[in-house]
């Protein structure tokens, strides 16, 4: 009777978990589950029948006996139907039954350790401890009205009944636990799969407008040109198709994370963005392509600090330094454009957020005089040192 407790506590796994992402269950595999573990753990009934087999019952106790185990039944199929948590009032009836049963001489201690088990089912773990212990006080009681006779059957209702509610208690409070984990997984994976679109996000963004600013320059560019220069035309729309294929890669390389930009190449195309908007460049950057994790959060900073000064600076020169230390790189980007206050869209969000997830930082100051950028990022992040 010991193991009811291990049965009903994995009828119980069985039904009322999935969110472990393991193998995924089908409706009729779960039936069929359930139906085959109903059967096992009733399987113990018989045991109260054992005594029949060396005397003959009289009429008044099958007739007891056979009420007695359609109200089980029925008790036990209303619980399974409830994914095996009973009622409070569900386990005292089950107990009674095998109680109102003791003055025959049957094994009526079955239905008290069925009680003790399913006892250990209760909702509140705290009802479920005083409710066994009010059980076990009750058979203690019940004790010397059967010394003289079916003192077998009540021994083996206290010690079993003890030994399987409390085991089926340790059980439920490990499925608890799972159970508990299994939602922090299940959280852990919502909140990771919200940052991942939160990246896809700021880097289609950054991405996206870097490219489309510079293809929408040089657009306007080869219009102007197209009447007095045709073939100048010809190559700012040639490269407007290369800049739009390349973009075309990159969205492919942010949505499934294959690999970090390039600084060095993003260097190149700022230079090439800046020159198409009249702005001219000064580019620092003698530690290019030295430390490809840390460079490829400041590349993506580059890339929307020098969209935002083709956007709206308004600049006529624009100043990248890239300097390294033993610690960390420091990318600054300096304009003389139309400086003043400065409101922080997606993308300058989106920034902030990549290099706080490295443990950097993002200072950006602007006035009069124009506006400068400030981005580090700690080599630390990536186990980068500066040689």
């Amino acid at each position: 009777m010991a193991s009811a407790a291990r049965d009903i506590a994995y009828m119980d796994h069985e039904t009322a978990t999935r969110s472990d992402g393991g193998v995924n269950r089908t409706p009729l595999a779960d039936g069929l589950n359930r139906r085959r573990w109903n059967l096992i753990f009733l399987s113990y009934l018989p045991f109260y029948y054992i005594s029949w087999l060396f005397r003959r019952p009289s009429t008044v106790e099958i007739a007891a006996s056979l009420a007695g185990l359609a109200a089980f039944l029925a008790l036990f199929y209303w619980i399974w139907n409830r994914r095996g948590r009973p009622a409070l009032w569900q386990v005292v009836a089950i107990f009674g039954i095998g109680a109102s049963l003791s003055s025959f001489n049957v094994g009526w201690s079955v239905y008290t350790i069925y009680a003790m088990s399913f006892a250990a089912r209760l909702p509140s773990r705290r009802m479920a401890v005083r409710t066994m212990v009010g059980l076990e006080v009750v058979l203690l009681a019940m004790g010397p009205l059967y010394m003289n006779y079916n003192w077998p059957v009540w021994l083996s209702g206290v010690l079993f009944g003890g030994i399987t509610g409390f085991a089926g208690l340790m059980q439920a409070d490990i499925e608890r636990k799972n159970q508990e984990l299994a939602l922090a997984h299940e959280e852990v994976r919502a909140l990771a799969t919200t940052a991942e679109r939160e990246r896809i996000s700021r880097d289609l963004h950054d991405l996206l407008g870097h490219t489309l600013t510079l293809v929408a320059v040089k657009a306007e560019l080869a219009a102007r040109l197209v009447s007095r220069d045709a073939e100048a035309a010809e190559r700012e729309m040639q490269s407007v198709a290369t800049a739009a294929r390349e973009a075309l890669a990159e969205v492919r390389t942010a949505v499934v994370g294959m690999k970090g930009a390039s600084l060095a190449f993003e260097l190149d195309k700022a230079r090439q963005a800046l020159a198409a908007a009249n702005v001219s460049a000064e580019i620092s950057a003698p530690a290019a392509d030295s430390h490809p994790g840390a460079e490829a959060v400041l590349a993506m900073a580059l890339r929307e600090a020098v969209t935002n000064v083709i956007r709206h600076a308004g600049a006529s020169r624009c100043e990248i330094r890239l300097d390294a230390s033993p610690s960390a790189l420091t990318l600054s980007i300096v304009d003389d454009g139309a400086g003043g206050r400065l409101i922080e869209g997606s993308g300058v969000k989106g920034m902030r957020a990549r290099l706080a997830a490295i443990g950097g930082a993002l200072d950006i100051k602007s006035d009069k005089r124009g506006t400068r950028l400030i981005a580090t990022a700690p080599l630390a992040a990536f186990g980068e040192t500066v040689s």
